[in-house]
Protein backbone atom coordinates (compact mmCIF):
# COMPACT_ATOMS: atom_id res chain seq x y z
CA UNK A 1 0.00 0.00 0.00
CA UNK A 2 2.40 2.21 0.91
CA UNK A 3 4.60 1.48 -2.12
CA UNK A 4 1.21 2.67 -4.04
CA UNK A 5 1.87 5.83 -2.58
CA UNK A 6 5.28 6.64 -2.39
CA UNK A 7 6.28 5.85 -6.40
CA UNK A 8 3.89 8.34 -8.09
CA UNK A 9 4.86 10.98 -5.25
CA UNK A 10 8.34 10.34 -6.21
CA UNK A 11 7.12 10.51 -10.12
CA UNK A 12 5.75 13.79 -9.56
CA UNK A 13 8.28 15.42 -7.86
CA UNK A 14 10.58 14.20 -10.49
CA UNK A 15 8.59 15.73 -13.28
CA UNK A 16 7.97 19.16 -11.11
CA UNK A 17 11.98 19.30 -10.36
CA UNK A 18 12.02 19.00 -14.17
CA UNK A 19 9.47 21.62 -14.98
CA UNK A 20 11.62 23.81 -12.81
CA UNK A 21 14.60 23.44 -14.10
CA UNK A 22 13.42 23.71 -17.70
CA UNK A 23 11.72 27.25 -16.42
CA UNK A 24 14.62 28.32 -15.50
CA UNK A 25 17.24 27.64 -17.98
CA UNK A 26 14.95 29.03 -20.54
CA UNK A 27 14.74 32.26 -18.34
CA UNK A 28 17.44 34.65 -20.68
CA UNK A 29 15.64 33.46 -24.22
CA UNK A 30 12.24 34.63 -22.75
CA UNK A 31 13.98 38.33 -22.11
CA UNK A 32 15.64 38.05 -25.61
CA UNK A 33 12.09 37.23 -27.21
CA UNK A 34 11.04 39.96 -25.63
CA UNK A 35 11.68 42.39 -27.88
CA UNK A 36 10.84 40.33 -31.07
CA UNK A 37 8.12 40.42 -33.26
CA UNK A 38 5.59 37.80 -33.69
CA UNK A 39 7.30 35.23 -35.99
CA UNK A 40 10.71 35.83 -34.78
CA UNK A 41 12.31 34.06 -31.88
CA UNK A 42 15.06 32.79 -30.30
CA UNK A 43 14.84 28.88 -29.03
CA UNK A 44 17.42 27.10 -26.80
CA UNK A 45 17.87 23.53 -26.69
CA UNK A 46 16.29 21.51 -23.51
CA UNK A 47 19.89 20.01 -22.49
CA UNK A 48 23.26 21.72 -23.49
CA UNK A 49 23.56 25.31 -24.45
CA UNK A 50 22.26 25.50 -27.77
CA UNK A 51 20.73 28.04 -29.52
CA UNK A 52 18.89 28.82 -31.89
CA UNK A 53 16.89 31.80 -34.27
CA UNK A 54 13.68 31.40 -36.05
CA UNK A 55 12.53 33.63 -38.72
CA UNK A 56 9.34 32.94 -39.70
CA UNK A 57 8.65 36.47 -41.26
CA UNK A 58 11.68 36.12 -43.60
CA UNK A 59 11.22 31.95 -43.87
CA UNK A 60 15.08 30.82 -42.16
CA UNK A 61 16.41 29.98 -39.01
CA UNK A 62 20.44 29.23 -37.81
CA UNK A 63 22.03 27.91 -34.91
CA UNK A 64 24.37 30.67 -33.38
CA UNK A 65 27.88 29.44 -32.88
CA UNK A 66 28.33 28.06 -29.84
CA UNK A 67 31.82 29.58 -28.84
CA UNK A 68 29.63 32.43 -28.07
CA UNK A 69 27.68 30.82 -24.67
CA UNK A 70 24.35 32.36 -25.89
CA UNK A 71 23.13 36.02 -27.09
CA UNK A 72 23.63 39.00 -25.37
CA UNK A 73 21.35 41.22 -27.36
CA UNK A 74 19.38 40.47 -30.55
CA UNK A 75 17.38 43.25 -32.57
CA UNK A 76 14.49 42.52 -35.90
CA UNK A 77 14.19 45.52 -37.91
CA UNK A 78 11.09 45.25 -40.11
CA UNK A 79 11.06 46.21 -43.67
CA UNK A 80 13.24 49.23 -44.80
CA UNK A 81 13.24 51.16 -48.37
CA UNK A 82 16.67 51.35 -49.44
CA UNK A 83 16.97 52.96 -52.81
CA UNK A 84 15.32 50.56 -55.04
CA UNK A 85 15.27 47.77 -52.71
CA UNK A 86 13.13 46.51 -49.65
CA UNK A 87 15.29 44.82 -46.70
CA UNK A 88 14.79 43.14 -43.54
CA UNK A 89 17.79 43.08 -40.83
CA UNK A 90 18.52 40.53 -37.72
CA UNK A 91 21.39 42.05 -35.98
CA UNK A 92 22.33 39.82 -33.12
CA UNK A 93 25.90 39.63 -30.29
CA UNK A 94 26.77 36.63 -28.64
CA UNK A 95 27.48 36.30 -24.32
CA UNK A 96 31.62 36.11 -24.91
CA UNK A 97 34.72 36.11 -27.33
CA UNK A 98 36.03 38.12 -30.41
CA UNK A 99 34.19 38.23 -33.15
CA UNK A 100 30.62 38.02 -31.49
CA UNK A 101 28.46 40.17 -33.69
CA UNK A 102 26.71 39.27 -36.79
CA UNK A 103 23.97 40.85 -39.11
CA UNK A 104 21.94 39.30 -41.58
CA UNK A 105 20.43 41.15 -44.32
CA UNK A 106 17.20 39.53 -46.38
CA UNK A 107 16.52 41.46 -49.79
CA UNK A 108 13.55 40.35 -51.68
CA UNK A 109 14.42 39.89 -55.83
CA UNK A 110 11.90 39.74 -58.07
CA UNK A 111 14.16 38.84 -61.20
CA UNK A 112 13.56 35.12 -62.29
CA UNK A 113 16.85 35.78 -63.92
CA UNK A 114 19.00 36.79 -61.18
CA UNK A 115 22.70 37.46 -61.38
CA UNK A 116 24.29 37.28 -58.08
CA UNK A 117 27.63 38.58 -59.07
CA UNK A 118 25.95 41.52 -60.78
CA UNK A 119 23.34 42.54 -58.08
CA UNK A 120 26.39 42.19 -55.30
CA UNK A 121 28.15 44.38 -57.33
CA UNK A 122 25.75 47.18 -57.85
CA UNK A 123 24.51 47.07 -54.42
CA UNK A 124 28.23 47.20 -53.09
CA UNK A 125 28.86 50.78 -55.71
CA UNK A 126 25.66 51.71 -54.31
CA UNK A 127 26.88 51.79 -50.74
CA UNK A 128 30.45 52.66 -51.79
CA UNK A 129 31.50 49.46 -50.38
CA UNK A 130 35.04 47.72 -51.98
CA UNK A 131 36.44 44.65 -51.43
CA UNK A 132 37.43 41.67 -53.65
CA UNK A 133 34.66 39.08 -54.36
CA UNK A 134 35.40 35.37 -54.37
CA UNK A 135 33.46 32.68 -54.97
CA UNK A 136 33.08 29.59 -52.98
CA UNK A 137 31.49 26.77 -51.35
CA UNK A 138 29.66 27.21 -47.38
CA UNK A 139 28.48 24.06 -46.53
CA UNK A 140 25.56 23.61 -49.07
CA UNK A 141 25.54 26.72 -50.61
CA UNK A 142 27.73 28.47 -53.29
CA UNK A 143 27.95 31.83 -51.82
CA UNK A 144 30.12 35.51 -52.93
CA UNK A 145 32.48 36.69 -50.06
CA UNK A 146 34.69 39.19 -49.31
CA UNK A 147 36.27 41.62 -46.86
CA UNK A 148 35.15 45.14 -46.57
CA UNK A 149 38.67 47.01 -45.34
CA UNK A 150 37.53 50.69 -46.25
CA UNK A 151 34.11 51.29 -44.00
CA UNK A 152 33.87 48.20 -42.17
CA UNK A 153 37.02 47.90 -40.31
CA UNK A 154 37.30 44.58 -42.04
CA UNK A 155 34.03 43.16 -41.46
CA UNK A 156 33.91 39.91 -43.30
CA UNK A 157 30.73 39.57 -45.63
CA UNK A 158 28.76 36.68 -47.89
CA UNK A 159 26.23 36.84 -50.47
CA UNK A 160 23.61 33.83 -50.60
CA UNK A 161 20.83 33.98 -53.12
CA UNK A 162 18.20 31.60 -52.39
CA UNK A 163 14.71 31.33 -52.43
CA UNK A 164 13.98 34.77 -54.57
CA UNK A 165 16.14 35.83 -51.50
CA UNK A 166 19.57 37.81 -51.55
CA UNK A 167 20.88 37.18 -47.94
CA UNK A 168 23.91 39.08 -46.84
CA UNK A 169 25.64 37.98 -43.90
CA UNK A 170 28.21 40.32 -41.81
CA UNK A 171 30.47 39.84 -39.23
CA UNK A 172 33.51 40.00 -37.32
CA UNK A 173 34.66 36.13 -37.88
CA UNK A 174 34.39 34.48 -40.67
CA UNK A 175 34.32 31.47 -39.18
CA UNK A 176 31.13 32.31 -37.55
CA UNK A 177 29.97 33.65 -40.68
CA UNK A 178 30.69 29.95 -42.22
CA UNK A 179 28.51 28.03 -38.98
CA UNK A 180 25.77 30.86 -39.34
CA UNK A 181 25.41 29.70 -43.52
CA UNK A 182 26.67 26.17 -42.68
CA UNK A 183 23.70 25.36 -39.95
CA UNK A 184 21.11 27.29 -41.41
CA UNK A 185 18.14 26.85 -43.48
CA UNK A 186 17.96 29.55 -46.17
Amino acid sequence: MIKKIILPIVILCLAAGGFFYWQQSQADVKELNKTLPAGVKVVKSLFGNQYKVVNKIDNYEFKVPPEWQGIKEIEYTPEQKEETRIVRSIYLEGLEGAGRIASIDVYAVNQLDMDLEIWTRELLNEFSLSGELTQETIGNYNVLSMIEKEHLASAYISFLYGDSKVYIFTGRSEEFVHYIITHGKW
